[in-house]
């Protein structure tokens, strides 16, 4: 199995900000919070750690062909999420998925891999219940968290009597997001679309059966309009392909944003990639909410 976490960290960066921008928006409003501000269909999700139980206020699931990603927030910020490897009942290894904890303000957090010694069992997610009728998904979970900020290492952590019950989950189908694209002249065909805003961009993209991951990331501030995809790191608009052997970088291509709202985006795109034998990504779209 391919480690999740990679040099993109796509998806990575959607957990992170998942709880709080709610990149997935549910349907049936299972997931909104009642007048008072209470969740009063979040489920329960909760965990030891530094001496005290963490319990969350709201909480967010999705399930897809390929993944389930559970999410939860307090009250002060703090989050949790998970992006496992699968779609039923069963034990996952914490070191490859994404299993991570991240306090208020700051995009790092306890990641459960240790990047010195990425094979180390830190732990594991337990899925013990999906129900299909009341659409709500149940687990326990545990593990030992390493500080993501290498320049600024922290001590790990260890997360412990995990449990989440009956959360409630809506299925990819349901977000109503679109992304496609071709890539040299084959469909690309998403099977997990995420769209968040962090660090003053906007990032959009996907992964599909094989795990291949195609993304943009286009500077917040930019509004509708025709803009060139550089080779220069930081640019407005930039462009990802990843497949099994590597990633590589837009070095050229278009980006055009038709409609922008303070929470949905819609354009097309195309961009050349670099390496020995470039992909050349055409007929791209999306319509996402962020």
């Amino acid at each position: 199995m391919r480690m999740l976490k990679t040099k993109l960290q796509l998806i990575v960066l959607f957990l992170i900000a998942l709880v709080t921008s709610c990149t997935y928006e549910p349907v049936d409003g299972t997931v909104e919070p009642d007048p008072d501000g209470e969740n009063v269909n979040s489920g329960v999700f909760k965990a030891d750690f530094s001496g005290q139980t963490w319990t969350a206020k709201e909480t967010q699931a999705v399930i897809s062909g390929n993944f389930i990603e559970i999410s939860a927030i307090d009250s002060k910020g703090d989050s949790f999420g998970f992006l496992i490897e699968g779609n039923a009942a069963g034990t996952y290894a914490a070191n490859v998925n994404i299993v991570a904890y991240t306090p208020a303000g700051t995009e790092y957090g306890y990641w459960a891999v240790n990047d010195d010694n990425p094979t180390e069992n830190t732990g594991s997610v337990i899925i013990t219940s999906i129900n299909t009728q009341t659409k709500t998904i149940s687990g326990t979970f545990s593990f030992k968290g390493y500080w993501s900020d290498s320049d600024n290492p922290r001590a790990a952590m260890q997360f412990t009597n995990g449990a989440f019950k009956d959360i409630p989950y809506i299925s990819q189908e349901e977000t109503a997001d679109v992304f496609t694209a071709k890539v040299g002249g084959t469909n690309y065909v998403a099977t997990d679309i995420s769209a968040i805003e962090i660090n003053n961009f906007i990032t959009i993209g996907a992964l599909d059966a094989n795990q291949n991951n195609l993304a943009i990331a286009i500077k917040s501030s930019l509004g509708t309009g025709s803009y060139t995809i550089v080779n220069t790191f930081g640019a407005d608009v930039q462009g990802y392909y990843e497949d099994q052997n590597d990633e590589y970088k837009a070095v050229s291509g278009t980006l055009n944003i038709t409609s922008k709202t303070d929470d949905r985006i819609k354009g097309t795109f195309n961009f050349t990639t670099n390496g020995t034998t470039p992909f050349i990504i055409t007929e791209g779209a999306f319509d996402v909410e962020y």
